[in-house]
């Protein structure tokens, strides 16, 4: 078995440090990636229209603001659940949606991912 041996100096070697800088660098940056599924294709567009979708950001909306920038059949919050996973999965991007109940008045509100 060969062992290498490897000896840093004390000194500022550039080349060290650059090498560290390329190959490890500090910020993971997320990227839109090149293959979208088609399902999701035109509610990324429309969210990348009006939001900067950058990882960290948080979009809290109402169902029926939603509903005009994302269209479903189904006007429920549930109909948004795999675009919220696929959101915060690729681009770190939470979505918090909220509708407020025709009966009783309070807020309904789907937080988990």
């Amino acid at each position: 078995m060969k062992t290498k041996n490897i000896i840093l100096s004390d000194k500022n070697d550039s080349s060290i440090s650059d090498r560290q800088v390329r190959d490890c660098p500090d910020v993971s940056k997320k990227t839109v990636p090149q293959k979208i599924p088609r399902r999701y294709r035109e509610d990324i567009k429309r969210l990348q229209e009006r939001y900067d979708l950058h990882e960290g950001l948080v979009i809290n909306v109402s169902l029926k603001e939603f509903r005009g920038i994302c269209e479903r059949d189904y006007p429920k919050i549930e109909a948004y659940l795999g675009l919220r996973k696929y959101l915060l999965r690729t681009f770190g991007v939470t979505l918090n949606i909220h509708s407020q109940k025709t009966k009783g008045g309070s807020d309904k509100t789907i937080d988990e991912p």
